[in-house]
Parts: structure tokens; C-alpha cells; sequence
């Protein structure tokens, strides 16, 4: 009993002397977020080099909550967990899938939105959106963003494939839009999106994976990780998150 009186004495303290995160982005001023360049409509930059999208309306309203400025760090995705492990910036909340293998690095939040892994296709080469059981075997060009869990799941699903890698979802699509790759495997969100702004392209409809995306922080900070659940907890009863998402996924038109 007493070591367990200790171990919570030490806990307590611990926090009493080093404070939370939450603590330190208020002392600063500033909240420092994670993200790689464009992941739309959930965030990327407009034509005037502004951020925008869904995820960066939902931090825009956490930092107004916290009394800070919002600050953006674009780093490539496959980089991102040891960018926030080196302090580079405070938290990750750029369209990150929750996984076994990431949490081993990083703890992860509550989910705030429930996505899967579909086609995207070209319909100069497909008439009709082709089946998974259909093509799986088939000897396909797959676009992929590097180190994201659509180019995970298209190298597990699609084993006779050859795969063209690229550091963002906007250059994988323009390898489908130009012919020079048959499909790519990339979010549900994503995929309206891009088949907007690609005439050529068409979105499937059939899940080939369920996934959930998280905010990712440091290991340890427990309080600044209620924080952000309680936070994410509101913008769902409150309606807000429905809000957004009808903005950014129905009503956003994007451009070329």
C-alpha cells in the first residue's frame, strides 16, 4: 500500500512541478501544430498561402479557446511522429489514422471522425467502378502518399501491383489523372475531394478498410489529452462538427 501511496505522491508532483502541455502553449501563447501539406478538405493552403479546411476551423476554435495564436508546422507525413517527438511542435492533428504500431510512438485522443480506405479510379480507363474481388490479383500502377495507412493497406490488399510513391495526396492523384497510374488507395474524405477537382477521376464506394483519426500527443501528458478529449467531445454534442463537415465535405468547391 505505501508504494502505491508513493507512486501517486510522485504523479501528483511530478505534475505540480512540470505542468501539462495545455499549461506550457498558454504560457507561450502559442499552439504548434503538426501537419503535412495538404490532406483537403480536411487542411491545406488556398491561393493566397492561408490554411484552410475542416480540421484547421477546429483548431482555429481551440486555440481561440486556450487565448493563443494558432501556428502551423508543414513537415513531410513521413516524418511527422518524430517531428512531434523532437518538439517541433505541440500536437499532430492533420487526418492521422489511430494504429497499434503509431501508438506505440505517440499517445493518441478520442476519435473524431470515422473514415476507410477506397479507390480512386480513372474513368478513361474504367467504364464502371471496379470490384476489390475483381482487381486484387491484377497487375496495377497504384498511386500512393507515402507512409499514410492507404499506402499501407494497397500494399497489403493489391499484392501483384506496382506502386509510384509520392510525398503528397495531390501528386499520387495527378499520376491517376494523367494516365500514368490505373488508381489510388486513399481516404473516403479525400476521395470526393479529389474526384471534384479531377473531372477524369471517380470515387468508389466500396470500404476497403474502417479507420478512425486521432489527435496525436507526446507520451505521458494525461492532462493535456483529457483536455483535447473534452474538447473533441463538445464539437461533436454541440453540433459543431456536423457543421464543418457539411461545409468542407458537401458545400467547398475545389479548384485546380
Amino acid at each position: 500500500m505505501r508504494r502505491v501511496w508513493l507512486v501517486v505522491l510522485l504523479v501528483v508532483f511530478a505534475g505540480l512541478v512540470f505542468g501539462s502541455l495545455i499549461d506550457d502553449i498558454r504560457a507561450k501563447g502559442v499552439l504548434r501544430v503538426g501537419q503535412d501539406a495538404g490532406y483537403m478538405p480536411l487542411y491545406g493552403t488556398d491561393m493566397d498561402g492561408n490554411r484552410i479546411g475542416l480540421e484547421v476551423e477546429i483548431l482555429q476554435r481551440m486555440a481561440d479557446i486556450l487565448g493563443v495564436r494558432l501556428e502551423f508546422v508543414v513537415v513531410n507525413w513521413d516524418g511527422i511522429i518524430p517531428a512531434l517527438m523532437a518538439g517541433k511542435f505541440d500536437i499532430i492533428w492533420s487526418g492521422m489514422t489511430i494504429t497499434p504500431e503509431r501508438a506505440l510512438r505517440v499517445n493518441f485522443s478520442d476519435p473524431y471522425l470515422t473514415i476507410g480506405q477506397v479507390i480512386v479510379y480513372n474513368t478513361r480507363k474504367f467504364e464502371s467502378e471496379p470490384v476489390f474481388a475483381e482487381i486484387a490479383n491484377s497487375q496495377l500502377r497504384i498511386a500512393v502518399q507515402l507512409g499514410t495507412t492507404g499506402d499501407e493497406a494497397a500494399r497489403r490488399l493489391f499484392p501483384n501491383a506496382e506502386f509510384l510513391t509520392f510525398d503528397t495526396m495531390d501528386e499520387a492523384a495527378f499520376q491517376v489523372a494523367s494516365g500514368r497510374a490505373d488508381i489510388m488507395v486513399i481516404d473516403s474524405i479525400y476521395a470526393r475531394y479529389i474526384a471534384r477537382k479531377y473531372a477524369v477521376l471517380e470515387a468508389g464506394t466500396e470500404l476497403l478498410t474502417r479507420e478512425d483519426l486521432g489527435v496525436a500527443v507526446k507520451k505521458g501528458d494525461w492532462e493535456t489529452l483529457q483536455w483535447i478529449n473534452t474538447y473533441i467531445n463538445w464539437l461533436k454534442t454541440s453540433g459543431i462538427l456536423d457543421e464543418l463537415q457539411r461545409k468542407w465535405f458537401v458545400e467547398y468547391e475545389p479548384s485546380l
